[in-house]
Protein backbone atom coordinates (compact mmCIF):
# COMPACT_ATOMS: atom_id res chain seq x y z
CA UNK A 1 0.00 0.00 0.00
CA UNK A 2 1.38 3.43 -0.93
CA UNK A 3 1.20 5.10 2.48
CA UNK A 4 2.88 8.35 1.43
CA UNK A 5 -0.37 9.72 -0.01
CA UNK A 6 -2.56 9.38 3.08
CA UNK A 7 -4.77 12.46 3.24
CA UNK A 8 -6.36 14.29 6.13
CA UNK A 9 -9.99 13.19 6.33
CA UNK A 10 -9.41 9.61 5.16
CA UNK A 11 -11.05 6.79 7.02
CA UNK A 12 -8.58 3.98 7.62
CA UNK A 13 -8.68 0.55 9.25
CA UNK A 14 -5.87 -0.10 11.74
CA UNK A 15 -5.09 -1.82 15.00
CA UNK A 16 -5.56 0.87 17.70
CA UNK A 17 -4.41 0.61 21.33
CA UNK A 18 -7.04 0.67 24.04
CA UNK A 19 -7.01 3.72 26.35
CA UNK A 20 -5.26 1.63 29.02
CA UNK A 21 -2.42 0.99 26.51
CA UNK A 22 -2.95 -2.77 26.93
CA UNK A 23 -4.27 -4.67 23.93
CA UNK A 24 -5.43 -3.49 20.55
CA UNK A 25 -8.62 -3.53 18.56
CA UNK A 26 -8.93 -3.43 14.79
CA UNK A 27 -11.13 -0.43 14.09
CA UNK A 28 -12.01 2.38 11.78
CA UNK A 29 -10.18 5.65 12.41
CA UNK A 30 -10.16 9.14 10.92
CA UNK A 31 -6.83 10.59 9.80
CA UNK A 32 -6.61 14.05 11.35
CA UNK A 33 -2.94 14.90 10.80
CA UNK A 34 -2.39 17.16 7.80
CA UNK A 35 -1.67 15.71 4.37
CA UNK A 36 1.64 17.64 4.34
CA UNK A 37 2.65 16.03 7.66
CA UNK A 38 1.57 12.61 6.43
CA UNK A 39 3.78 12.89 3.34
CA UNK A 40 6.88 13.49 5.49
CA UNK A 41 6.24 11.31 8.52
CA UNK A 42 6.24 7.57 9.15
CA UNK A 43 3.26 8.14 11.46
CA UNK A 44 -0.23 9.59 11.18
CA UNK A 45 -2.50 10.98 13.87
CA UNK A 46 -5.97 9.44 13.90
CA UNK A 47 -9.19 9.67 15.87
CA UNK A 48 -11.03 6.50 16.79
CA UNK A 49 -14.36 5.85 15.09
CA UNK A 50 -16.86 3.64 16.89
CA UNK A 51 -20.43 2.51 16.51
CA UNK A 52 -20.63 2.48 20.34
CA UNK A 53 -20.12 6.19 20.96
CA UNK A 54 -20.30 7.57 24.47
CA UNK A 55 -22.01 10.77 23.29
CA UNK A 56 -19.67 13.17 25.01
CA UNK A 57 -19.42 16.84 24.06
CA UNK A 58 -16.38 15.99 21.95
CA UNK A 59 -18.01 13.24 19.88
CA UNK A 60 -18.95 13.93 16.26
CA UNK A 61 -21.65 11.82 14.66
CA UNK A 62 -20.77 10.17 11.34
CA UNK A 63 -23.09 8.64 8.74
CA UNK A 64 -22.79 7.64 5.09
CA UNK A 65 -24.14 11.07 4.19
CA UNK A 66 -20.81 12.44 5.50
CA UNK A 67 -18.59 10.15 3.39
CA UNK A 68 -17.58 10.10 -0.25
CA UNK A 69 -17.96 6.36 -0.98
CA UNK A 70 -20.83 5.62 1.45
CA UNK A 71 -18.94 2.62 2.85
CA UNK A 72 -19.99 2.78 6.52
CA UNK A 73 -21.80 -0.33 7.73
CA UNK A 74 -23.65 1.69 10.41
CA UNK A 75 -23.85 5.19 11.79
CA UNK A 76 -20.80 5.86 13.94
CA UNK A 77 -19.10 8.36 16.23
CA UNK A 78 -15.74 10.08 15.79
CA UNK A 79 -14.09 10.30 19.22
CA UNK A 80 -12.36 13.68 18.96
CA UNK A 81 -11.05 13.46 22.53
CA UNK A 82 -8.96 10.34 21.82
CA UNK A 83 -6.19 11.10 19.28
CA UNK A 84 -3.78 8.23 18.59
CA UNK A 85 -0.49 8.14 16.69
CA UNK A 86 -0.06 5.08 14.49
CA UNK A 87 2.67 3.93 12.13
CA UNK A 88 1.52 4.13 8.49
CA UNK A 89 2.58 0.54 7.90
CA UNK A 90 -0.09 -0.56 10.40
CA UNK A 91 -2.89 0.80 8.23
CA UNK A 92 -4.68 -2.22 6.81
CA UNK A 93 -7.22 -0.52 4.54
CA UNK A 94 -8.34 2.91 3.38
CA UNK A 95 -12.03 2.44 2.64
CA UNK A 96 -13.39 5.99 2.48
CA UNK A 97 -12.99 9.70 3.18
CA UNK A 98 -15.25 12.17 4.97
CA UNK A 99 -16.54 15.28 3.23
CA UNK A 100 -15.14 18.75 3.92
CA UNK A 101 -18.16 19.84 5.95
CA UNK A 102 -17.75 16.95 8.40
CA UNK A 103 -13.97 17.48 8.54
CA UNK A 104 -14.56 21.13 9.47
CA UNK A 105 -16.93 20.01 12.23
CA UNK A 106 -14.22 17.69 13.62
CA UNK A 107 -11.66 20.51 13.47
CA UNK A 108 -14.00 22.82 15.41
CA UNK A 109 -14.35 20.18 18.14
CA UNK A 110 -10.55 19.83 18.27
CA UNK A 111 -10.24 23.59 18.74
CA UNK A 112 -12.68 23.44 21.65
CA UNK A 113 -10.97 20.41 23.17
CA UNK A 114 -7.57 22.12 23.21
CA UNK A 115 -8.90 25.67 23.69
CA UNK A 116 -7.21 26.87 20.49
Amino acid sequence: MNSSTIEQGELVVADILFAEQVGVKRRLALVISSTAFNKKSHDVVVLKVTSQGSNTFFDVQLSNADTLKKSLKRDSTIMVDFPVVIVKENILARPDKINQKKLNEVKQKIKKLFDL
